[in-house]
């Protein structure tokens, strides 16, 4: 799969160098161009690049996202401040709660990642889901992935959206990601998007 997704990529940097039809069809098609990038999560062995999703630490409320079941924007902030050291809020998300929101998407941008931890005395249990919708209005909806999470603050696991991407047809360029609570109680802040999936 990673050797397709590649294959796809090359051939659009060039024709973007070239210019001409191809080199505007392709972008079109694969997507990407979703902001500046970087290894944010460098410090736990993840060189990935990543770029800060629109309104990703909560810090203008709930602008940008959906919330449903009780979750809610509550001070403070992941403690690592690798976003921004004064950001001062994030998410709260109670068991059957759930925050959603678009995010610039394409085939070049398969992953996520974003800081949660554990509220109370109890693990939480934390999905994500994935809908991609193409230019063509199909759409795709598929599990990002599910993990358990306690104690204090902590990156997520790299939650791959490959498939979603696989799965829409070419042209797609936006996603809606759905972070939700199956059990206990979990924070959620600051969510980056990983330009090109890597394994290592």
């Amino acid at each position: 799969m990673l050797a397709a997704i590649a294959a796809l990529a090359i051939p659009a940097a060039a024709a973007n160098a070239g210019g001409g039809l191809l080199g505007g069809l392709l972008p079109t098609l694969i997507g990407g161009n979703c902001g500046s990038d970087a290894p944010v999560f460098s410090p736990w062995s993840d060189r990935s690049d990543y770029y800060f999703a629109a309104n990703g630490g909560f810090e203008s409320g709930t602008s940008g996202w959906s919330f449903s079941g009780g979750a809610a924007v509550v001070p403070g902030n992941e403690s690592y401040g690798v976003h921004s050291s004064s950001d001062s809020q994030s998410a709260l998300i109670p068991a059957g709660g759930s925050v959603s929101t678009s995010a610039c998407y394409g085939l070049l941008y398969p992953s996520v990642r974003f800081f949660v931890q554990s509220v109370g005395d109890q693990p939480a249990t934390i999905d994500v889901r994935v809908q991609a919708k193409s230019l063509l209005g199909v759409v795709s909806i598929l599990d990002g992935g599910t993990f358990r999470v306690s104690g204090g603050w902590q990156p997520s696991p790299k939650l791959s959206t490959l498939l979603s991407a696989i799965a829409a047809p070419l042209g797609t360029k936006s996603m809606s990601l759905q972070i939700t609570v199956l059990s206990g109680t979990a924070q959620v802040d600051d969510l980056y998007i990983d330009p090109l999936v890597r394994i290592a």
